[in-house]
């Protein structure tokens, strides 16, 4: 991050703000060691947020518990002192210059410490997880434990009602498509919803529903381009998120 605002000429003093649209440890598990080297920037976060991001003890074994060797590979967390902290509201409203505004939405699903922002100057959307996450152009659900569906279905109707032209994911890059996107992402979540738990109440494991929606949905080709490293991550994440559709534990991500 340090060497991305170097290489756009932004002083790390010129930092107002870091927004966090969740505090999973790949969003936001280095937010107290940035700090320390941007001096006048607040985080943004949920309420939720608040409390893991100043003692992250839990936070941190929900992810050992979750993500395992991943975890230990991104790294103990730092805390974030709690005055350094903006709990962010639904409707809130941040500016970035006269003509720019960041709206926050509150969109819980993926996690209940979700949030996502609108620049409606550029219609656009940035969506954190609320919508799925994109690898390489094709779209796939974002759904770890302990998920909830019917907050998810709102939290997309949300995004969907802004009509966005363009949408950002955090996992990963922007495209032009935003509304169809968000569309066909809610589609999806209910066509795998309604497979892996009539597969759970057969008895199938997560591991064989993996293989039963790889033939079901036609966007996990991408796993076909894969290294052997990749597809094991990736393996790994829709094993879990499996696991959240079907309403079973596997760990519990801090809430």
């Amino acid at each position: 991050m340090l060497a991305a605002l170097d290489k756009a000429a932004v002083t790390p003093a010129a930092v107002d703000y870091i927004i966090l649209t969740h505090i999973h440890l790949d969003h936001a598990g280095g937010t107290g060691t940035l700090l320390k080297s941007l001096p006048n920037a607040m985080v943004v976060a949920h309420c939720r947020a608040r409390s893991h991001l100043v003692d992250p003890t839990k936070l941190w074994e929900a992810s050992l518990m979750t993500q395992g060797d991943l975890a230990l590979l991104y790294g103990q967390i730092e805390p974030v002192p709690a005055e350094r902290i903006l709990v962010a509201e639904e409707g809130m409203k941040i500016t970035l210059s006269e003509n720019q505004e960041l709206e926050v939405y509150l969109t819980p699903g993926h996690a209940a410490h979700h949030l996502s922002l609108y620049e409606k100057a550029s219609s656009l959307l940035f969506a954190g997880e609320a919508a799925g996450a994109c690898i390489n152009g094709y779209l796939r659900p974002a759904t770890p434990p302990p998920f909830k569906m019917g907050e998810a279905l709102a939290s997309l109707d949300k995004l969907i009602a802004l009509q966005p032209t363009r949408i950002c994911y955090g996992h990963f890059g922007c495209y032009d498509d935003g509304l169809k996107r968000l569309q066909s992402y809610r589609a999806k979540l209910l066509h795998w919803h309604e497979i892996v738990n009539s597969q759970a109440k057969k008895g199938t494991s997560p591991e064989e529903i993996f293989t039963i929606m790889r033939r079901e949905d036609g966007d996990l080709e991408y796993l076909n381009k894969l290294d052997k490293d990749e597809y094991e991550r990736e393996f790994r994440l829709i094993v879990n998120c499996i696991y959240g559709l079907a309403g079973l534990a596997r760990g519990v991500a801090a809430q």
